[in-house]
């Protein structure tokens, strides 16, 4: 049953924010939120609607949960060739010091514009050992991935958010004849303020002009007293005892760079990328692709039996299976908020606002605030295009400003939330829990989230006042 509840649809949110809060388990809360929502929504029949509703988020979000698992197959691959190893030992030969470090971690991840997806489990397989070498908090770790994947891969049009994104505006029939709808995008990417501002922020950052502060400092200073690299309670001994062997083994590889081995990293992840590029930016023929040829170069060159292959291949897919849950329940908890209508209250409250002088600046707060509740960058576009595009003609609006409100506010709501796909995979890929991630990245964030308020009400009111 469809409706809307007004503020009682926001309530579910409410609560799970809390409860994670209180329990610090992202899974368990989701699931007691979703459970709340289905109950709100559908009453007696709850648990039909929930067996159901498990049912359809699988299948229509089939593809993104192919995309994460088939990934984390070939990081497992790479790992049980030792060519992520060897890469990584390579890579050390220059990040030298810390500060080295960290801006490779972040080249790696600007390299890797093509899909979020690929950029946050590849870069963290990579770097972390190699920012371990050099006592990197984990959550640092962590911060610079989450600040530069979804930044990146929506500032450069050749990327899956940036066609999707194209997409949306192409249905709108805004586009003018003769012109196209990535050279729309095109034309809002100067005006995407946060994503700028997020990448700056960030290499202040890196390069030391500005100091950590809020509880990554804190993490930080954990670490340089040589404590542990994980947030409080979340290192077990064994895999205290594993991160030794490997810095170990990190070191031996640096000392002994391979060739071979870097070109066993780095060819399957070409492939990866040239192929996802030409397939149309589809992530998923290109990891199904890269595993193709990454087996066939491994027996070719006896790196690995077909044996070991396949047995790393899904140890790989398997690890990931609890990313695929934490996914599939937040998808749940998106389509229950949305059946409560959550998306129409929101926007109800906020379309009134969106006039005048202030108008990017609600644009970007809405899209954050809805990117927040829902999780789900793609969605929440999905539903504000049509809305600001009609508002933006009556009111004769700079379009490419207010389409670029919404993508920044996207890429923002996405930081802010733990419950993200983004979050969810960035902790995996880092060893780290989603609310540790977001709570150490949260006040650099803010920063970045003020600053970009000032720039649109300053064009605000200098454009359109």
């Amino acid at each position: 049953m469809d409706g809307t509840y007004g503020f009682i649809s926001v309530v579910p949110v409410i609560v799970l924010i809390v409860v994670t809060l209180l329990t610090k388990r992202t899974f368990e809360s989701l699931l007691l939120a979703t459970v709340l929502a289905m109950i709100i929504g559908y009453r007696g029949e709850w648990f039909t609607a929930f067996v159901n509703q498990l049912q359809a988020v699988t299948s229509a979000n089939i593809w993104v949960l192919l995309v994460v698992g088939l990934l984390g197959g070939l990081v497992g691959v790479f790992e049980r060739s030792r060519a992520a190893m060897g890469f990584t030992g390579w890579l050390s030969r220059f990040a030298t010091t810390r500060k080295r470090s960290l801006i490779a971690e972040w080249l790696l991840s600007v390299i890797l514009f093509v899909d979020d997806y690929l950029n946050i489990l590849t870069t963290g397989s990579i770097t972390k050992r190699l920012n371990d070498s050099h006592r990197v908090h984990r959550t640092m770790t962590a911060y610079i991935i989450g600040s530069t994947s979804a930044p990146v891969v929506v500032l450069i049009p050749l990327s899956s958010w940036s066609i999707y994104y194209a997409s949306l505006i192409n249905n709108t029939g805004v586009v003018p004849e003769g012109s196209s709808a990535v050279g729309m995008y095109m034309q809002s990417i100067p005006f995407m303020f946060y994503p700028m501002i997020c990448l700056l922020v960030l290499l202040l950052v890196i390069g030391g002009i500005l100091p950590l502060f809020g509880p990554l400092r804190t993490m930080q200073k954990q670490a340089d007293a040589g404590g542990s690299l994980y947030p409080p309670g979340e290192e077990t001994l064994e895999e205290a005892a594993e991160d030794q062997e490997e810095l170990e083994e990190l070191e031996d590889a640096a000392k002994k760079p391979s060739k071979a081995g870097v070109l066993d990293f780095l060819l399957p992840l070409l492939v990866l990328v040239a192929a996802t590029i030409y397939f149309d930016i589809d992530v998923l023929t290109g990891v199904v692709l890269a595993l193709v040829f990454t087996g066939a170069m491994y027996l070719i060159r006896k790196r690995m039996t077909l044996v070991d292959y396949v047995d790393s291949m899904w140890e790989g897919f398997s690890s990931m299976v609890s990313v695929l849950a934490l996914l599939v329940i937040a998808f749940m908890f998106k389509a229950a908020c949305e059946n409560l209508g959550m998306s129409d209250y929101i926007i109800g409250k906020v379309a009134p606002l969106m006039s005048g002088s202030v108008l990017p600046t609600v644009i970007f707060l809405a899209a954050t605030l809805m990117t927040f509740a829902l999780a789900n960058a793609w969605s929440v576009s999905a539903i504000m295009i049509p809305l600001v595009v009609s508002l933006a003609l009556d009111m004769n609006a700079n379009m490419a400003v207010a389409i670029a409100a919404i993508f920044s506010g996207s890429v923002f709501g996405t930081q802010l939330c733990f419950y993200s796909d983004n979050a969810i995979l960035i902790a995996k890929a880092t060893g780290i829990q989603p609310m540790d991630h977001v709570k150490t990245q949260l006040p650099f964030a803010m920063v970045s989230g003020v600053l970009t308020c000032v720039a649109y009400l300053i064009y605000g009111f200098v454009f359109l006042g």
